[in-house]
């Protein structure tokens, strides 16, 4: 660090990148520390000083469960880390409140998952993290893919109107039945047509009334190409009830794995 602790603080970490990387010149989370960098062996610690008590103890347990104390800090932490991505760093992130006592408990830390970390810094490198999520409209969705099957002939309904209502609602409840098929189908035409375009894919979870939660590792030559590709994909399947989130570029959280004090 650019200076000693002082009596009472504690090292922030925001996350970690290649030693010859400088850390971005701006305040950390608490708004008066600037943000330095430790540097152990091949790597870089992008940290800061913080008020231990304001992570530790009753004070610190009541601040980490008040949403108007966390909200702004975390903001700060991840303005971090954008900072970093937008100079070009390769940056393997943290989560918010990663506090070690001391450097040396830092470097302890380091010793450990140093290999690890430099092995994720040179995977992600010259990459960016964009996510795509789903959710998908199921009656729309019947109710196209009915309209389809008929259009093609692979429905047939009777003429005589009872026969053909019953008929429709069998073929609903079958469609219905089958839809979980069909989205699978769907993921594997989308997963065949990004493959060439990633150099990483990573599944989420799934949260709310998503189908489809993906995270995409991709180059940064690649990036216009897969906005191109999930461009035509929205387009194409939009008819179905089928509605997509595009989101980044993101710092690589899902495709490293979390340090811990």
């Amino acid at each position: 660090m650019a200076a000693k602790l002082q009596a009472g603080e504690s090292i922030y970490v925001y996350g970690f990148t290649f030693a010859d990387i400088a850390p971005p010149s701006l305040l950390g989370v608490d708004d008066r520390h600037l943000v330095t960098a430790h540097r152990y062996a091949d790597l870089n610690a992008v940290i800061s000083a913080v008020d231990l008590l304001d992570y530790t103890g009753a004070s610190g347990e009541s601040n980490l469960q008040n949403v108007a104390w966390i909200t702004p800090r975390a903001c700060r932490h991840a303005l971090v880390l954008d900072k970093m991505q937008a100079q070009g760093a390769p940056v393997y992130p943290v989560s918010f409140g990663t506090l070690f006592s001391s450097l040396a408990a830092m470097e302890r830390e380091l010793a450990r998952c140093s290999v690890d970390v430099q092995r994720v810094l040179q995977h992600i490198s010259g990459c960016q993290e964009w996510s795509i999520e789903a959710t998908l409209d199921r009656n729309l969705a019947i109710e196209v893919l009915l309209a389809e099957g008929l259009a093609s002939g692979r429905f047939c309904l009777p003429t005589a109107a009872g026969r053909r209502h019953l008929e429709e609602q069998k073929l609903r409840r079958n469609l219905s039945a089958d839809l979980d098929d069909w989205l699978a189908q769907c993921f594997s035409a989308f997963q065949e047509a990004l493959l060439p375009l990633q150099r990483d894919f990573r599944e989420r979870k799934l949260l709310d009334n998503k189908v489809l939660h993906w995270a995409y590792l991709l180059p940064l030559e690649n990036v216009a190409g897969f906005q191109e590709q999930m461009a035509g994909i929205v387009k194409r399947y939009a008819a179905y009830g089928l509605n997509f989130r595009i989101t980044g570029p993101w710092v690589a959280y899902s495709f490293c794995q979390h340090t811990s004090s």
